[in-house]
Protein backbone atom coordinates (compact mmCIF):
# COMPACT_ATOMS: atom_id res chain seq x y z
CA UNK A 1 0.00 0.00 0.00
CA UNK A 2 1.49 3.33 -1.10
CA UNK A 3 0.83 6.17 1.35
CA UNK A 4 0.37 9.53 -0.40
CA UNK A 5 -0.15 12.98 1.12
CA UNK A 6 -1.46 15.72 -1.19
CA UNK A 7 -1.01 19.42 -0.46
CA UNK A 8 -2.78 22.38 -2.05
CA UNK A 9 -0.59 25.36 -1.20
CA UNK A 10 -3.56 27.76 -1.46
CA UNK A 11 -5.73 25.84 1.01
CA UNK A 12 -8.83 23.74 0.42
CA UNK A 13 -10.92 26.45 -1.20
CA UNK A 14 -13.09 26.90 -4.28
CA UNK A 15 -10.31 27.75 -6.69
CA UNK A 16 -8.58 26.23 -9.72
CA UNK A 17 -5.81 24.30 -7.94
CA UNK A 18 -8.12 22.72 -5.37
CA UNK A 19 -10.68 21.93 -8.05
CA UNK A 20 -8.06 20.15 -10.16
CA UNK A 21 -6.74 18.24 -7.15
CA UNK A 22 -10.26 17.15 -6.22
CA UNK A 23 -11.05 16.08 -9.79
CA UNK A 24 -8.03 13.78 -9.87
CA UNK A 25 -8.86 12.27 -6.50
CA UNK A 26 -12.48 11.56 -7.48
CA UNK A 27 -11.52 9.96 -10.80
CA UNK A 28 -8.58 7.88 -9.56
CA UNK A 29 -8.56 4.13 -9.00
CA UNK A 30 -7.36 4.09 -5.38
CA UNK A 31 -6.58 0.38 -5.11
CA UNK A 32 -3.18 0.07 -3.49
CA UNK A 33 -3.09 3.76 -2.54
CA UNK A 34 -3.81 5.30 0.86
CA UNK A 35 -4.61 9.01 0.35
CA UNK A 36 -4.15 11.81 2.88
CA UNK A 37 -4.88 15.49 2.15
CA UNK A 38 -3.28 18.33 4.11
CA UNK A 39 -5.66 20.99 5.36
CA UNK A 40 -3.83 24.29 5.79
CA UNK A 41 -4.51 28.05 5.52
CA UNK A 42 -8.27 27.60 5.03
CA UNK A 43 -10.60 24.68 4.40
CA UNK A 44 -14.12 25.02 3.00
CA UNK A 45 -16.53 22.54 4.59
CA UNK A 46 -17.89 21.51 1.18
CA UNK A 47 -14.40 20.67 -0.13
CA UNK A 48 -13.49 18.68 3.00
CA UNK A 49 -16.73 16.72 2.75
CA UNK A 50 -16.07 15.86 -0.91
CA UNK A 51 -12.54 14.71 -0.08
CA UNK A 52 -13.76 12.48 2.72
CA UNK A 53 -16.51 11.05 0.53
CA UNK A 54 -13.82 10.25 -2.06
CA UNK A 55 -11.93 8.10 0.43
CA UNK A 56 -9.31 10.59 1.67
CA UNK A 57 -8.25 11.32 5.20
CA UNK A 58 -8.05 15.09 5.71
CA UNK A 59 -5.31 16.07 8.18
CA UNK A 60 -5.28 19.47 9.90
CA UNK A 61 -2.02 21.41 9.87
CA UNK A 62 -1.06 24.94 11.03
CA UNK A 63 -1.40 27.71 8.48
CA UNK A 64 1.26 27.46 5.78
CA UNK A 65 0.96 31.22 5.30
CA UNK A 66 0.88 32.55 8.87
CA UNK A 67 2.70 29.80 10.80
CA UNK A 68 5.09 28.58 8.15
CA UNK A 69 7.77 27.09 10.42
CA UNK A 70 5.24 25.30 12.62
CA UNK A 71 3.48 23.99 9.50
CA UNK A 72 6.80 22.74 8.12
CA UNK A 73 7.75 20.81 11.25
CA UNK A 74 4.28 19.32 11.72
CA UNK A 75 4.25 18.17 8.09
CA UNK A 76 7.76 16.67 8.45
CA UNK A 77 6.73 14.89 11.66
CA UNK A 78 3.54 13.53 10.05
CA UNK A 79 5.45 12.20 7.04
CA UNK A 80 8.06 10.50 9.23
CA UNK A 81 5.60 9.06 11.76
CA UNK A 82 3.20 7.69 9.13
CA UNK A 83 5.94 6.50 6.76
CA UNK A 84 4.53 8.47 3.82
CA UNK A 85 5.84 7.21 0.46
CA UNK A 86 4.75 10.13 -1.75
CA UNK A 87 4.17 13.83 -1.17
CA UNK A 88 2.39 15.63 -4.03
CA UNK A 89 2.33 19.42 -3.61
CA UNK A 90 0.38 21.72 -5.92
CA UNK A 91 1.53 25.33 -6.35
CA UNK A 92 3.10 27.87 -8.70
CA UNK A 93 6.46 28.84 -7.22
CA UNK A 94 9.62 27.56 -5.56
CA UNK A 95 7.91 28.05 -2.17
CA UNK A 96 7.05 24.38 -2.83
CA UNK A 97 10.50 23.93 -1.27
CA UNK A 98 8.62 23.86 2.05
CA UNK A 99 6.82 20.64 1.12
CA UNK A 100 9.78 19.13 -0.72
CA UNK A 101 12.07 19.73 2.29
CA UNK A 102 9.47 18.32 4.70
CA UNK A 103 9.26 15.22 2.52
CA UNK A 104 13.05 14.85 2.36
CA UNK A 105 13.54 15.28 6.12
CA UNK A 106 10.61 12.95 6.80
CA UNK A 107 12.14 10.18 4.72
CA UNK A 108 9.66 10.38 1.83
CA UNK A 109 11.27 8.91 -1.30
CA UNK A 110 8.98 10.45 -3.96
CA UNK A 111 8.48 14.20 -3.81
CA UNK A 112 6.25 15.60 -6.57
CA UNK A 113 6.22 19.34 -7.31
CA UNK A 114 3.22 20.30 -9.47
CA UNK A 115 3.24 23.64 -11.31
CA UNK A 116 -0.10 25.29 -12.08
CA UNK A 117 0.81 28.74 -13.36
CA UNK A 118 3.22 30.83 -15.40
CA UNK A 119 3.99 33.49 -12.76
CA UNK A 120 3.80 33.93 -9.01
CA UNK A 121 3.30 36.72 -6.50
CA UNK A 122 6.27 35.83 -4.26
CA UNK A 123 8.89 36.87 -6.82
CA UNK A 124 11.85 37.47 -4.47
CA UNK A 125 11.25 34.39 -2.33
CA UNK A 126 10.76 32.28 -5.44
CA UNK A 127 14.11 33.39 -6.86
CA UNK A 128 15.88 32.83 -3.54
CA UNK A 129 14.52 29.30 -3.06
CA UNK A 130 14.97 27.95 -6.59
CA UNK A 131 18.48 26.42 -6.13
CA UNK A 132 17.29 24.43 -3.08
CA UNK A 133 13.97 23.59 -4.74
CA UNK A 134 15.73 22.04 -7.72
CA UNK A 135 17.72 19.78 -5.37
CA UNK A 136 14.76 18.56 -3.34
CA UNK A 137 11.98 17.45 -5.69
CA UNK A 138 12.18 14.04 -7.35
CA UNK A 139 9.31 14.40 -9.85
CA UNK A 140 8.38 17.55 -11.78
CA UNK A 141 4.79 17.82 -13.03
CA UNK A 142 3.00 20.71 -14.76
CA UNK A 143 -0.49 21.40 -16.08
CA UNK A 144 0.98 22.53 -19.42
CA UNK A 145 4.22 23.27 -21.26
CA UNK A 146 4.33 26.95 -20.28
CA UNK A 147 3.66 26.25 -16.59
CA UNK A 148 6.39 23.60 -16.67
CA UNK A 149 9.02 25.85 -18.24
CA UNK A 150 8.08 28.63 -15.81
CA UNK A 151 8.87 26.60 -12.68
CA UNK A 152 11.34 23.96 -13.89
CA UNK A 153 13.02 26.01 -16.63
CA UNK A 154 14.99 23.65 -18.93
CA UNK A 155 14.73 20.67 -16.60
CA UNK A 156 12.63 17.64 -17.49
CA UNK A 157 8.99 17.61 -16.41
CA UNK A 158 5.80 15.64 -17.11
CA UNK A 159 2.73 17.42 -18.46
CA UNK A 160 -0.37 16.28 -16.57
CA UNK A 161 -3.27 18.12 -18.16
CA UNK A 162 -6.13 19.67 -16.21
CA UNK A 163 -8.69 17.06 -17.18
CA UNK A 164 -12.41 17.20 -16.60
CA UNK A 165 -15.27 14.74 -16.48
CA UNK A 166 -16.69 15.57 -19.90
CA UNK A 167 -20.22 14.39 -19.08
CA UNK A 168 -20.49 16.86 -16.18
CA UNK A 169 -20.19 19.87 -18.52
CA UNK A 170 -22.00 18.91 -21.71
CA UNK A 171 -24.69 21.34 -22.87
CA UNK A 172 -28.18 20.55 -21.55
CA UNK A 173 -31.13 22.55 -22.86
CA UNK A 174 -33.41 21.50 -19.99
CA UNK A 175 -30.98 22.69 -17.31
CA UNK A 176 -30.37 25.90 -19.29
CA UNK A 177 -34.08 26.71 -19.22
CA UNK A 178 -34.38 26.00 -15.50
CA UNK A 179 -31.30 28.07 -14.60
CA UNK A 180 -32.32 31.04 -16.75
CA UNK A 181 -35.78 31.03 -15.16
CA UNK A 182 -34.28 30.81 -11.68
CA UNK A 183 -31.85 33.67 -12.37
CA UNK A 184 -34.46 35.71 -14.29
CA UNK A 185 -32.45 35.75 -17.50
CA UNK A 186 -35.08 34.59 -20.01
CA UNK A 187 -34.50 37.17 -22.76
CA UNK A 188 -30.97 38.25 -21.85
CA UNK A 189 -27.55 37.79 -23.43
CA UNK A 190 -25.54 36.39 -20.54
CA UNK A 191 -21.78 36.89 -20.27
CA UNK A 192 -19.95 34.71 -17.76
CA UNK A 193 -16.69 34.41 -15.86
CA UNK A 194 -15.57 31.83 -13.31
CA UNK A 195 -12.52 32.63 -11.18
CA UNK A 196 -11.26 34.00 -7.89
CA UNK A 197 -11.28 37.74 -7.29
CA UNK A 198 -7.52 38.21 -7.39
CA UNK A 199 -5.22 40.53 -9.37
CA UNK A 200 -4.34 37.77 -11.84
CA UNK A 201 -7.94 37.45 -13.10
CA UNK A 202 -8.14 41.12 -14.14
CA UNK A 203 -11.77 41.71 -13.12
CA UNK A 204 -11.43 45.47 -13.52
CA UNK A 205 -10.80 45.07 -17.24
CA UNK A 206 -13.62 42.54 -17.42
CA UNK A 207 -16.05 45.14 -15.99
CA UNK A 208 -14.77 47.68 -18.52
CA UNK A 209 -15.53 45.20 -21.32
CA UNK A 210 -19.03 44.62 -19.98
CA UNK A 211 -19.69 48.37 -19.93
CA UNK A 212 -19.01 48.38 -23.67
CA UNK A 213 -21.18 45.28 -24.18
CA UNK A 214 -24.26 46.90 -22.68
CA UNK A 215 -23.83 49.92 -24.96
CA UNK A 216 -24.42 47.49 -27.84
CA UNK A 217 -26.75 45.07 -26.05
CA UNK A 218 -28.56 46.88 -23.20
CA UNK A 219 -30.24 43.64 -22.15
CA UNK A 220 -26.93 41.89 -21.44
CA UNK A 221 -26.13 40.52 -18.00
CA UNK A 222 -22.82 39.51 -16.39
CA UNK A 223 -22.55 36.49 -14.05
CA UNK A 224 -19.43 36.26 -11.89
CA UNK A 225 -18.70 33.05 -9.97
CA UNK A 226 -15.95 33.02 -7.38
CA UNK A 227 -14.65 34.54 -4.16
CA UNK A 228 -11.48 36.33 -3.18
CA UNK A 229 -9.82 39.34 -1.55
CA UNK A 230 -10.75 41.80 -4.34
CA UNK A 231 -14.44 40.90 -4.52
CA UNK A 232 -15.67 43.91 -2.51
CA UNK A 233 -13.51 46.23 -4.64
CA UNK A 234 -15.05 44.86 -7.86
CA UNK A 235 -18.53 45.11 -6.32
CA UNK A 236 -17.87 48.81 -5.62
CA UNK A 237 -16.53 49.29 -9.13
CA UNK A 238 -19.71 47.88 -10.66
CA UNK A 239 -22.20 49.47 -8.27
CA UNK A 240 -23.59 51.71 -11.01
CA UNK A 241 -24.36 48.53 -13.00
CA UNK A 242 -26.75 47.29 -10.33
CA UNK A 243 -29.11 44.66 -11.68
CA UNK A 244 -26.83 43.89 -14.60
CA UNK A 245 -23.92 42.26 -12.75
CA UNK A 246 -24.62 39.25 -10.53
CA UNK A 247 -22.03 38.08 -7.97
CA UNK A 248 -22.92 34.43 -7.42
CA UNK A 249 -20.19 33.36 -4.99
CA UNK A 250 -18.74 29.85 -5.01
CA UNK A 251 -20.51 26.64 -5.91
CA UNK A 252 -19.75 22.96 -6.50
CA UNK A 253 -22.29 23.01 -9.38
CA UNK A 254 -20.48 25.26 -11.84
CA UNK A 255 -21.76 23.20 -14.77
CA UNK A 256 -25.37 24.19 -14.05
CA UNK A 257 -24.51 27.89 -14.17
CA UNK A 258 -22.61 27.49 -17.43
CA UNK A 259 -25.82 26.28 -19.07
CA UNK A 260 -27.39 29.71 -18.41
CA UNK A 261 -24.57 31.63 -20.08
CA UNK A 262 -24.04 32.63 -23.72
CA UNK A 263 -20.38 33.67 -23.88
CA UNK A 264 -17.30 33.68 -21.65
CA UNK A 265 -14.48 36.12 -20.92
CA UNK A 266 -11.03 35.31 -19.55
CA UNK A 267 -8.89 38.48 -19.62
CA UNK A 268 -6.31 37.11 -17.13
CA UNK A 269 -2.93 38.78 -16.73
CA UNK A 270 -1.36 35.30 -16.65
CA UNK A 271 -2.50 31.67 -16.45
CA UNK A 272 -1.10 28.14 -16.46
CA UNK A 273 -3.70 26.04 -18.20
CA UNK A 274 -7.04 27.24 -16.80
CA UNK A 275 -9.46 24.47 -15.89
CA UNK A 276 -12.44 26.73 -16.61
CA UNK A 277 -11.36 27.09 -20.24
CA UNK A 278 -11.87 23.37 -20.78
CA UNK A 279 -15.22 23.34 -18.95
CA UNK A 280 -16.55 26.24 -21.05
CA UNK A 281 -15.61 24.59 -24.32
CA UNK A 282 -17.20 21.27 -23.32
CA UNK A 283 -20.39 23.25 -22.75
CA UNK A 284 -20.24 24.67 -26.28
CA UNK A 285 -19.72 28.24 -25.07
CA UNK A 286 -17.92 30.79 -27.24
CA UNK A 287 -14.84 32.05 -25.39
CA UNK A 288 -12.64 35.11 -25.67
CA UNK A 289 -9.28 34.66 -23.91
CA UNK A 290 -6.43 37.09 -23.36
CA UNK A 291 -3.34 36.21 -25.38
CA UNK A 292 -1.55 35.84 -22.03
CA UNK A 293 -3.46 32.55 -21.61
CA UNK A 294 -1.69 29.51 -23.01
CA UNK A 295 -2.81 28.65 -26.53
CA UNK A 296 -2.88 24.97 -25.48
CA UNK A 297 -6.38 25.51 -24.06
CA UNK A 298 -7.89 26.88 -27.30
CA UNK A 299 -9.32 23.67 -28.73
CA UNK A 300 -12.62 24.60 -30.37
CA UNK A 301 -13.50 26.82 -33.38
CA UNK A 302 -15.55 29.16 -31.16
CA UNK A 303 -12.49 30.26 -29.16
CA UNK A 304 -10.45 33.38 -29.89
CA UNK A 305 -7.47 35.09 -28.24
CA UNK A 306 -7.13 38.88 -27.99
CA UNK A 307 -4.41 41.16 -26.65
CA UNK A 308 -4.99 43.00 -23.39
CA UNK A 309 -3.64 46.05 -25.21
CA UNK A 310 -6.82 46.09 -27.30
CA UNK A 311 -9.61 48.36 -26.08
CA UNK A 312 -12.56 47.10 -24.00
CA UNK A 313 -14.71 48.14 -26.97
CA UNK A 314 -12.83 45.74 -29.26
CA UNK A 315 -13.19 42.95 -26.69
CA UNK A 316 -16.93 43.62 -26.48
CA UNK A 317 -17.32 43.57 -30.26
CA UNK A 318 -15.33 40.32 -30.65
CA UNK A 319 -17.23 38.46 -27.92
CA UNK A 320 -20.66 39.49 -29.21
CA UNK A 321 -19.60 38.43 -32.70
CA UNK A 322 -18.60 35.00 -31.34
CA UNK A 323 -21.95 34.68 -29.57
CA UNK A 324 -23.97 35.59 -32.66
CA UNK A 325 -22.14 33.00 -34.77
CA UNK A 326 -22.14 30.24 -32.19
CA UNK A 327 -23.79 26.82 -32.59
CA UNK A 328 -24.07 25.64 -28.99
CA UNK A 329 -25.38 22.08 -29.50
CA UNK A 330 -23.01 21.40 -32.40
CA UNK A 331 -19.89 22.58 -30.56
CA UNK A 332 -20.74 20.82 -27.30
CA UNK A 333 -21.14 17.52 -29.18
CA UNK A 334 -17.93 18.16 -31.13
CA UNK A 335 -16.08 18.87 -27.88
CA UNK A 336 -16.53 15.29 -26.65
CA UNK A 337 -13.98 13.94 -29.12
CA UNK A 338 -11.84 17.08 -29.37
CA UNK A 339 -11.31 17.36 -25.61
CA UNK A 340 -10.63 13.65 -25.23
CA UNK A 341 -8.18 13.56 -28.16
CA UNK A 342 -6.35 16.58 -26.74
CA UNK A 343 -5.76 14.69 -23.47
CA UNK A 344 -8.23 16.49 -21.21
CA UNK A 345 -10.36 13.51 -20.17
CA UNK A 346 -9.99 13.19 -16.39
CA UNK A 347 -10.25 9.38 -16.46
CA UNK A 348 -7.07 9.10 -18.54
CA UNK A 349 -5.31 11.87 -16.62
CA UNK A 350 -6.08 10.23 -13.26
CA UNK A 351 -4.63 6.94 -14.50
CA UNK A 352 -1.46 8.77 -15.53
CA UNK A 353 -1.16 10.30 -12.04
CA UNK A 354 -1.79 6.91 -10.42
CA UNK A 355 1.14 5.49 -12.39
CA UNK A 356 3.36 8.33 -11.15
CA UNK A 357 2.38 7.54 -7.55
CA UNK A 358 3.04 3.82 -7.93
CA UNK A 359 6.21 3.98 -10.05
Amino acid sequence: MKKVIIVSTVGLIYDGITNIMLSYIKAMNKNGIDLYVASTIRAEDGIVEQLKNSGCRVIDFPSRKEKTLEYFWKLTEFIRKNKIDVIHAHGNSATLTIEMAAGWLGGCKKRIAHSHNTKCNQVKVDKLLRPLFYLLYTDAVACGEEAGHWLFENRQFTVLKNGRNINDFLYNEKIRKLMRERLQLDDKIVIGHVGGFFEQKNHKFLIDIFREIIKIEPNARLLLLGAGSLKSKIEDLSRDLSGKVNFLGTTSHVGDYLQAMDGMLLPSLFEGLPLVAIEWQINGLPCLFADTVTKDCGLMPNVEFLSLNESPKMWAFELLNLIRNNSRVKYSKMAINVIEDAGFDIKNNAEQLREIYLS
